[in-house]
């Protein structure tokens, strides 16, 4: 059983500013400090189920990355580790935390999740952890302001969208219906049209991280093509152009547009009667496809992993109580998170749950949000550690094309861009 003393020294190593203890400790966990009291709360029951002792010591959130390089470097004594998908292939190309091949029950855990948030959580072949909470971006319209238009279902296609678009416009309900994420950052731009070009059937990169948006009547080119002759025709709002996440749902929340693309869990908000002025009329369908694709959406996951210090028996009795079943047999932690704060999930279990269903079905369709992850795709390239290099200079380029500048020439560019990058590492 591995033991270990919190001492002066090793705090002052790593700059952490929690409360020392004197007691040997089965299981040690960090985070950032989300509902803190929650987490230790269920560390009590995971301690009550196993009979290991464990503790919950995290990090300031703005930091959480520094420090955990830090204390990884140093030799950390935390054995299981809060992972956001950035930081994945980094922190498992340097060996910090492990896989969890040949683990007991793992291939029971990755049947009841979608392939996408499989991929999310994936390395090199290998998948390192269990959700802490995840889920996919939806497409979202005004119900209310459809029935105004005399429309009757949301669009399956992207082409229809912007035909129910010009319809609003035509019958004066509104002259720019549509509000997308396209400001030159990292929450906006790229990740709406990984979103339209999966619907269009295109990707950005293939399975070799080989770029293909350039390549002729690839996905990305059709969304591109459509972003900007919404832009030009005034169906998307020009203010998509410097709107990112967390800056769309105000138009939603505000009755002031009419469809869009939001985290799922934003939803919670769009449809909360204290913080929108369309609560109730807010309703989520399948990101639009076209004829290539049924639909497209891009997943995310902040996830449990066991690292290269633990005890990794022990360790996996934590990760597999948090993001999987407690000793009852149910997803009692995923569960939680998703009653009591509204937190995305994957686990199909929790789709059929009667106190699940009961819970969101006030605020988004959970049939359709399962649905919608079954069009999750594969984004492993932004997971390599050129990919933030050749990100910051694309957003530009992109927004150019979207203003009307040659198309041809900007993605002949930013994939040389790219193959000059992945060449150097």
């Amino acid at each position: 059983m591995m033991k270990k003393w919190l001492t002066i020294a090793a705090l002052a190593l790593v700059g952490w500013a929690a409360p020392m203890s004197a007691q040997a400790t089965d299981v040690e966990l960090t985070g950032w400090p989300y509902q803190v009291d929650v987490v230790r709360e269920n560390l009590e029951r995971f301690s009550s189920q196993s009979g290991l002792s464990a503790t919950f010591n995290p990090f300031p959130s703005n930091e959480y990355h520094t420090k955990m390089v830090s204390s990884f470097a140093s030799g950390t004594n935390f054995d299981v580790v809060y992972v956001r998908d950035s930081f994945l292939a980094e922190w498992a190309a340097a060996g910090w935390i492990v896989p969890l091949t040949g683990l007991p029950g793992v291939d029971e855990y990755m049947s009841d999740l979608p392939q996408g948030i499989i991929d999310q959580m994936s390395f090199e072949g290998e998948v390192y952890g269990l959700p802490y909470y995840s889920g996919n971006s939806v497409f979202v319209y005004n119900d209310r302001l459809m029935k105004q238009a005399g429309l009757n279902a949301p669009a399956s296609t992207w082409n229809e969208l912007m035909k129910q678009a010009q319809t609003m416009k035509d019958k004066g309900v509104m002259a720019s219906p549509i509000v997308i994420g396209l400001a030159a950052n990292e929450n906006s731009i790229l990740r709406t049209l990984e979103i339209v070009a999966a619907g269009f059937g295109g990707r950005f990169f293939n399975d070799q991280l080989e770029p293909v948006f350039q390549e002729p009547n690839s996905g990305a080119r059709k969304a591109l093509a459509w972003i900007a002759d919404g832009i030009e025709s005034g169906l998307i709002n020009q203010a998509s152009m410097s709107q990112g996440d967390g800056e769309i749902d105000q138009f939603m929340r505000s009755g002031t547009a009419a469809f869009s693309l939001v985290t799922d869990y934003e939803m919670k908000v769009l449809n909360d009667s204290e913080q929108s002025n369309e609560a109730g009329n807010i309703m989520n369908s399948l990101v639009p496809g076209s004829s290539d694709a049924t639909s497209g959406t891009i997943g995310y996951v902040r996830l449990y992993s066991i690292t290269s210090e633990a005890d990794k028996t022990q360790a996996w009795e934590l990760v597999k109580f948090l993001g999987g079943k407690d000793a009852t047999g149910v997803y009692y932690v995923p569960k939680r998170w998703a009653l009591e704060f509204g937190l995305g999930f994957s686990p199909a279990p929790l789709y059929k749950d009667e106190d699940v269903r009961n819970s969101i079905s006030g605020w988004i369709d959970p049939d359709l949000l399962q649905e919608q992850a079954k069009y999750a795709i594969n984004r492993g390239y932004r997971f390599v550690p050129y990919f933030s290099d050749w990100e910051i200079e694309a957003w530009a380029g992109f927004q150019e094309i979207i203003n009307g500048g040659d198309a041809d020439s900007i993605l002949e560019e930013l994939a040389e861009n790219w193959n000059e990058l992945k060449s150097e590492y």
